[in-house]
């Protein structure tokens, strides 16, 4: 048929792959664990991203804000990943001591990235449609608002207006919006990391606070490598601080 034929032109032109190095060997030379969220609630990561990772000397080490009770030991960074917060939000909130753990792990310092549902869970509540409130982590004073039609689709590119543990100021990340959620107004005083580029206009949106760097948009990290190499970076340096050490 044409499609058999086809295939096997594409065999037949297709370069070479390299399989990515196995877990237990990027385990082996990792010089960081951070611990990356993964259940029901969080579930969605681009691949490329945890591969950057991986390469940039980060052993990634999965838990569940939805199940566990407390973040995994020995880890230098926390990556919170997309997802379905808002329908696990009850769940979520009444694991109280996972919460805990976590903001406590920000606030001393360690690097943490949000995107959409982890940003969501960094707010200081889900606020579902019928105004049912959820109460989440609490690092950002707002809170995230579920709409009832879809409240942002489509591709962006961000370029970061401020520099933080592992952004540059003009540089450019592409990624993706997919959300149905709104926050409230953002205190003036949190500072904006981003100028989203896309099919709504230009905006202002990204936050960070202390080591934290969180907002919507899911940014692909291939589009620029340092971004994971700064992070890991990041990561590396505060678990072989002294501070960090002696808590």
């Amino acid at each position: 048929s044409d499609l058999d034929a086809l295939l096997a032109l594409a065999r037949e032109h297709s370069p070479a792959v390299t399989s990515p190095a196995a877990p237990h060997i990027r385990a082996s030379m990792a010089k960081v664990r951070i611990a990356v969220a993964r259940d029901p609630a969080f579930c969605f990561y681009y691949q490329d991203n945890l591969d950057l990772l991986a390469e940039s000397g980060a052993e990634l080490v999965e838990f569940s804000p939805v199940a566990d009770r407390d973040l995994p030991p020995d880890i230098g960074g926390l990556y919170l990943g997309g997802g379905y917060p808002e329908l696990h939000a009850a769940q979520l909130s009444e694991n109280r001591p996972m919460i805990e753990a976590v903001g406590r792990f920000a606030r001393n310092g360690a690097p943490v990235y949000a995107e959409c549902g982890g940003f969501m869970y960094l707010t200081e509540a889900i606020v579902e449609l019928d105004g049912r409130e959820h109460p989440m982590v609490g690092l950002f004073p707002t809170r995230a608002r579920m709409q009832s039609r879809m409240a942002a689709l489509g591709y962006l590119e961000a370029e970061a207006v401020e520099e933080t543990l592992w952004l540059r100021a003009g540089e450019r990340v592409r990624g993706h919006e997919f959300r149905y959620s709104e926050i409230d107004v953002m205190p003036p005083e949190v500072c904006r990391c981003f100028t989203l580029h896309g099919s709504r206009g230009e905006r202002q949106e990204g936050y960070s606070t202390s080591s934290v760097l969180a907002g919507y948009a899911h940014l692909h990290f291939r589009s620029l490598p340092e971004f994971a190499a700064r992070f890991a970076g990041a990561c590396i340096r505060h678990w072989n601080s002294r501070e960090w050490k002696g808590t």
